[in-house]
């Protein structure tokens, strides 16, 4: 019976964990949704200052030249995490006598 008794709760310590789990990964999914919106709007932001860049007035000019300077500054710190800024090594074809 206290066997029992201890299995049980076992098993239900483990299912709150379980859902704990699932609630945390539900939330990181919804802030990386959020985010991922968020990035979208500054992306569209750029491309139309961009778009719009021999039009602009001194001022505008200005404005564009700061908002490349954050984003350079930004792509500094995030660097290359992904690896796709960095060339990779060709690769040499094998030989036909190996």
């Amino acid at each position: 019976m206290r066997r029992d008794i201890a299995t049980a709760a076992t098993l239900i310590g483990v299912g709150w964990i379980a859902y704990r789990m699932e609630r945390l990964m539900a939330t990181a999914a919804e802030q990386i949704d959020a985010l991922t919106a968020k990035f979208d709007d500054l992306v569209a932001d750029v491309r139309v200052v961009v778009a719009e860049r021999e039009n602009l007035t001194p001022a505008g000019q200005a404005a564009a030249d700061r908002l490349s300077a954050k984003l350079d500054a930004f792509d500094t710190e995030v660097g290359d995490a992904d690896g796709s800024d960095t060339p990779t090594e060709p690769v040499e074809p094998a030989s036909p006598n190996a």
